[in-house]
């Protein structure tokens, strides 16, 4: 492939990430807009039919690039691994919140804040919301920013380099505030990065992404 070839697919495949970042941004938009009219039935119905609807274009279309450019083969679900990356996590989160309450004086991310507000309005909206949090979110995150980033960009040996790019990249995909938030999401995206290059299989980033979420929202709705 000549130089001017190889650019070109370059800039190709930056298109793509930049499409499908913007495009996740867009579900939690129509759950906000449900919020603003709790007692709208109807346009709570219609909002969540949008909400669905994008998620299953976000995830149909990133499952048929993952195919397209996944670069591992032969990996299998590895519960043991995924409970590892899980008190893996647990010790990075918490070493993150006490750093963002030590120097920010805050007791949560703005993400986690964004999202909590999102679950006090609208009690339709906020159980689809909740149900999504440990289904559709990790199904479609782990697709994009594990299964197709990673494989778009550095050769499929180059371990390191494609953890940290799913690091930083998810983490600009989460409102972060300062330097701790930033580093607390970055830490999340390369752990799961890490557990879906060393399986070679998206089942597990899944799985553990979606306990994470799971118990955060558990959380957030203090059950």
């Amino acid at each position: 492939m000549s130089k001017l070839a190889s650019f070109f697919d370059f800039i190709y495949r930056v298109g793509i990430m930049l499409i499908l970042f913007l495009l996740i941004q867009l579900p939690p938009v129509a759950i906000s807009i449900a919020n603003r009219h709790p007692n709208n039935l109807w346009l709570t119905i219609l909002l969540l039919a949008i909400f669905l609807i994008m998620f299953a274009f976000i995830i149909g279309w990133a499952r048929r690039l993952y195919n397209q450019y996944n670069q591992l083969s032969g990996g299998h679900f590895r519960i043991g691994l995924v409970i590892l990356g899980y008190f893996v996590l647990l010790i990075g989160m918490s070493f993150f919140g006490q750093l963002n309450m030590l120097l920010f004086h805050q007791t949560q991310t703005a993400n986690n804040q964004a999202i909590a507000q999102m679950l006090t309005h609208n009690q339709l909206a906020t159980v689809v919301f909740a149900i999504s949090s440990f289904t559709l979110t990790p199904v479609a995150e782990e697709l994009i920013f594990r299964g197709v980033l990673t494989n778009l960009f550095f050769k499929p040996d180059w371990f390191w380099p494609k953890i940290i790019l799913s690091g930083l990249v998810f983490s600009l995909a989460h409102i972060s505030t300062n330097i701790v938030s930033f580093c607390t999401y970055c830490f999340m995206g390369m752990v799961l990065a890490y557990v879906y290059r060393r399986s070679g299989s998206l089942k597990n980033s899944i799985a553990l992404h979606a306990l994470n979420n799971i118990v955060a929202m558990a959380a957030l709705l203090k059950i």
